[in-house]
C-alpha cells in the first residue's frame, strides 16, 4: 500500500484534476472555485493523497469548522470532494485516505466528522465508522407564479457586488441573528459570496441593508439557498427573485429543521408544498464523551419534565457515558447504570441523530426524549 501523505500547493492541480474528472465532466464548474475553502492554501495539510508512480491517484480531503446552535458550539470535520482514478479504484487507496483524515481528526478533537453523498456509497463510509442520519432540512419547490405570494414591501433590491471590496459584514450579522449555523469569519464570507454562479440579493431601506437573499444556479448548489433579515424584507426578496424566473421552471428553496426565517415564511406562504430533502448526510461521532458534553445545555431542554436514567458503552471507542436526571438537571457521568446499552459508534450515531430511512426506524431499543438531535448546515456550507 502506498503511503498516505498531505497535499502540497504543486500538487493540488492533479488534486483538482482528479476531482473534477470525478464529478465536473459535462459541467461548466470546477471543484478548485466551486470549495474555495476546502482548497486555500492553509487547508492543503488536510487533503490527504495517494500517489502512485509519481501522480495523484486518490485525495480525500477535510474542513474544519465550528458550529453553533443557540448556546452550544462544537466542531466538525467535512468530508469534502473524495476521488480515486478509475484504474486505481477497489485497492484501499480511498479508504485509506479516508481513514488518515478521521485519525487526525480526532487528534485534533473534532467532535465530529460530515459528509453528503449518494445512498449507493455508504457502505464506502460505514468503513470508516460514518452512518447515515435522518435528514436535516426541508425543501419547497417554488415557481415564477408563486411570487404573486410574497408582497413586496418596498424595499430597494441591489445586487451585492464584491468587487467593490466592502466586507459584508451586515449580511453577516444578519446570518448570525438566525442562531445556529457553521461560524464564519469576514474573509470566509467574502470567498463564499464570490462563488460561481450565484449571485445575493440585498434589501435595503433608508440606505441601510435590511435582508439579503442567495440565489444560485450553481450545479452543486441550486436554487435559493439562503436568507436573512427582517421578515419583511426576505419577503419581498422572494417576490422579486421568483418573479425573475423564466416562466415554466422551479427553483428549490431550503428549510432547516432548526427552523428560519425564510422557512417561516415560506411555509405560510406555500402551505402544503414542504418536502423532505433527499440530500443524504453521514456522520461519524469521533469524540462520544466531549461530543455529547458539549449539547449537554440542548438536550436538557429536550429532556423537559421527561427522565432519563441510562449508560451507553461505545464499544468501538473504549468510552462510556451515563445519562441521569437529576434536580440540577441533566448529569452526564461515566457510571454504568442498570439501562445499560452496548453501542457500536455507529448505532450511536443512528441514536443521537435518527436513522435514514433506508436504516428503518432503529433506534438501538433506547427510547428517550433526549434524541435525536439536529444541527442542519446551510446549503453554502455543505462541502
Amino acid at each position: 500500500m502506498p503511503r498516505v501523505q498531505e497535499c502540497t500547493h504543486r500538487e493540488l492541480p492533479e488534486v483538482i484534476g482528479l476531482v473534477d474528472d470525478a464529478m465536473r465532466q459535462g459541467m461548466d464548474q470546477t471543484m478548485l472555485t466551486d470549495y474555495p475553502l476546502v482548497y486555500q492554501e492553509s487547508n492543503h495539510p488536510n487533503i490527504r493523497v495517494i500517489k502512485v508512480d509519481g501522480r495523484v491517484v486518490s485525495v480525500v480531503p477535510f474542513l474544519v469548522r465550528t458550529v453553533d446552535v443557540e448556546d452550544t458550539s462544537f466542531s466538525i470535520g467535512i468530508i469534502s470532494p473524495t476521488a480515486t482514478a478509475p484504474e486505481h479504484r477497489h485497492r484501499g487507496y480511498g479508504l485509506a485516505c479516508l481513514r488518515s483524515c478521521l485519525e487526525t481528526m480526532e487528534e485534533m478533537g473534532c467532535d465530529l466528522s460530515v459528509l453528503w453523498t449518494q445512498i449507493a456509497t455508504f457502505p464506502f463510509y460505514q468503513h470508516g465508522a460514518f452512518e447515515p442520519v435522518r435528514y436535516q432540512e426541508w425543501i419547497y419547490n417554488c415557481t415564477r407564479e408563486d411570487g404573486l405570494r410574497f408582497r413586496d414591501h418596498g424595499d430597494r433590491i441591489v445586487r451585492y457586488d464584491p468587487s467593490t471590496g466592502a466586507c459584508p459584514d451586515r449580511i453577516r450579522s444578519m446570518h448570525q441573528a438566525e442562531g445556529y449555523g457553521v461560524r464564519r469569519s469576514r474573509s470566509e464570507w467574502e470567498a463564499l459570496l464570490q462563488l460561481p454562479l450565484m449571485h445575493t440579493l440585498v434589501a435595503e431601506e433608508g440606505g441601510s441593508a435590511t435582508g439579503y437573499l442567495i440565489v444560485s444556479d450553481a450545479g452543486n448548489k441550486p436554487g435559493l439557498i439562503e436568507a436573512g433579515g427582517s421578515v419583511q424584507a426576505v419577503e419581498t426578496l422572494y417576490s422579486h427573485a421568483l418573479r425573475k424566473l423564466p416562466e415554466g421552471t422551479q427553483v428549490q428553496s431550503y428549510d432547516p429543521f432548526t427552523g428560519s426565517t425564510a422557512g417561516r415564511l415560506l411555509e405560510r406562504k406555500l402551505p402544503g408544498r414542504r418536502q423532505l430533502t433527499t440530500k443524504s448526510m453521514m456522520i461519524r461521532i469521533n469524540c462520544p464523551t466531549a461530543f455529547l458534553h458539549k449539547i449537554r445545555p440542548g438536550l436538557e431542554r429536550r429532556m423537559g419534565s421527561g427522565r432519563a436514567e441510562f449508560s451507553i458503552r461505545v464499544t468501538d471507542a473504549a468510552e462510556q457515558i451515563s445519562f441521569r436526571s437529576t434536580r440540577e438537571g441533566l448529569i452526564l457521568g461515566r457510571d454504568r447504570l442498570k439501562r445499560h446499552y452496548e453501542l457500536s459508534r455507529r448505532e450511536l450515531t443512528s441514536l443521537v441523530f435518527g436513522p435514514h430511512p433506508v436504516r428503518g426506524e432503529e433506534t438501538a431499543g433506547i427510547e428517550t426524549p433526549l434524541f435525536p438531535c439536529y444541527f442542519p448546515l446551510w446549503q453554502l456550507d455543505q462541502s
